[in-house]
């Protein structure tokens, strides 16, 4: 994977668009934080914003109600919910445990929300194994990748947050990115394999 090539790419896509992505984030940022509702919309609007994401990385008009594309269909948006419910409680059971383990959970099963968000009909446990199968061989190289955005963090700590503003819309497309990357390289090698 070339991680410098992916973050290049997040950054030339945000061009004149990195505002509007700015909103849609803070968006998902407020409503996520709304008690009792909040841990609920968290994972369907974070599908969401995963569809603006690709709409930027494909240089499209940045629209917001991509955000709200999966509460229109509600079988679809409680599959999205499931994964990011189990996916978390496993992710906090592991940093209870020992932090490590946590952070390989998030690792393994971090990028099953955007799975399911593409798959409408997979199975709940399906888009969970294939997060799985998905990142074989390149945990170690998604953990780098995370890792490097640790000054931008940094950064924004130091400046009490106002940093983030201009870091996060990069931060996020990246991630978003790196997801659509692993994919295709995984399905390419899939297909040389079955060929």
């Amino acid at each position: 994977m070339n991680r410098s090539a992916i973050k290049t790419e997040a950054k030339e896509a945000l061009v004149g668009k990195r505002l509007m992505f700015l909103v849609a984030i803070i968006v998902v940022g407020v409503l996520s934080g709304i008690p009792g509702v909040g841990f609920i919309v968290g994972p369907i609007l974070t599908a969401g914003l995963f569809v603006i994401g690709k709409e930027v990385l494909a240089k499209k008009e940045v629209r917001l109600d991509p955000l709200f594309t999966y509460f229109k269909d509600v079988e679809h948006g409680l599959k999205i919910f499931v994964v990011g419910l189990i996916v978390s409680l496993a992710v906090a059971i592991g940093m209870f445990l020992l932090i490590i383990p946590g952070i390989y959970v998030a690792l393994k099963y971090g990028q099953a929300i955007f799975i399911m968000s593409e798959n409408k009909d997979m199975d709940i446990f399906d888009a969970i194994k294939e997060s799985g199968k998905l990142t074989e061989g390149y945990k170690m190289d998604l953990f780098i990748f995370v890792l490097s955005f640790i000054g931008h963090i940094l950064l924004g700590m130091i400046t009490f947050g106002i940093y983030l503003l201009y870091a996060m819309p990069y931060i996020m497309l990246s991630m978003h990115n790196y997801y659509l990357h692993l994919k295709a390289l995984k399905s390419n090698s899939t297909t040389i394999i079955d060929a």
